[in-house]
C-alpha cells in the first residue's frame, strides 16, 4: 500500500509541473569535429610563414674633371716659362653590386589584438626558440581578412596586409657574425 502512495503522490508532482523539452544542439554552436575559427579579440590563429626575397641592386659613377691654363710669352718671367702651360685632370671610376636573398619558413601562432573598422583584423606574434645557447625569435604584425582564415585556422603569410616579419637571433653564433670594432674602424679607414 505504500508503495501505491508514492507511485500516486510521484504521478501528482508530474502533472503538476509541466516538462519542457529541448535540444542539446544550439544553433550559434561550433562543430563538434572541427576547432573554431578565430573571429575576434583575443583569439589565436595560425600563420603558415613561406616568404622568399631577393634584391639586386647595381650602381656604375664614372667622374672625371680637369684644369688647365696657358701662360703665353710675354714681359718679365713669362718669358723664361715660355710654353709652360699646367694641366690637371683627375678621373674617378667606381663600380658596385648589391646582391641578398632571403628565405623563411616556419609557423608562428598570433593573437587578434584589434579587430578594425573595416572588420578585418591586426594580429601580432613572438616566437621564441633557444638550441645549445642561441636564441632565436620569430615576430610577426599584420591585417588579415576574415574569409582569407582557412577552416583549420590557419592563414598562409602570403594573404597578409602590412606585413612585418623579423627573425632575429643571439648567441655565439650570431655574435660571431657581427664585424668587430677593429674590423669595423680598419674599414672604416681603408
Amino acid at each position: 500500500m505504500s508503495r501505491v502512495i508514492v507511485l500516486c503522490g510521484l504521478i501528482i508532482l508530474m502533472i503538476s509541473f509541466p516538462l519542457q523539452g529541448s535540444s542539446l544542439w544550439q544553433s550559434d554552436s561550433q562543430s563538434l569535429f572541427s576547432d573554431p575559427i578565430a573571429q575576434g579579440e583575443g583569439d589565436l590563429l595560425t600563420v603558415v610563414i613561406k616568404e622568399n626575397t631577393e634584391a639586386y641592386h647595381e650602381a656604375d659613377t664614372q667622374t672625371g674633371q680637369g684644369l688647365g691654363f696657358e701662360l703665353n710669352p710675354g714681359v718679365f718671367l713669362s718669358d723664361l716659362f715660355a710654353g709652360l702651360g699646367p694641366r690637371y685632370s683627375d678621373h674617378a671610376e667606381s663600380g658596385g653590386r648589391t646582391e641578398r636573398s632571403g628565405s623563411i619558413v616556419g609557423e608562428i601562432t598570433v593573437e587578434i589584438v584589434e579587430v578594425l573598422d573595416s572588420g578585418n583584423f591586426r594580429i601580432e606574434g613572438i616566437k621564441g626558440i633557444t638550441v645549445d645557447g642561441e636564441h632565436q625569435e620569430i615576430k610577426l604584425t599584420g591585417i588579415i581578412r576574415p574569409q582569407d582564415i582557412e577552416k583549420d585556422n590557419t592563414i598562409e603569410s602570403s594573404r597578409l596586409a602590412n606585413v612585418d616579419i623579423s627573425y632575429t637571433g643571439s648567441g655565439v653564433v650570431a655574435d660571431k657574425q657581427r664585424r668587430s670594432i677593429l674590423e669595423w674602424l680598419l674599414n672604416w679607414i681603408f
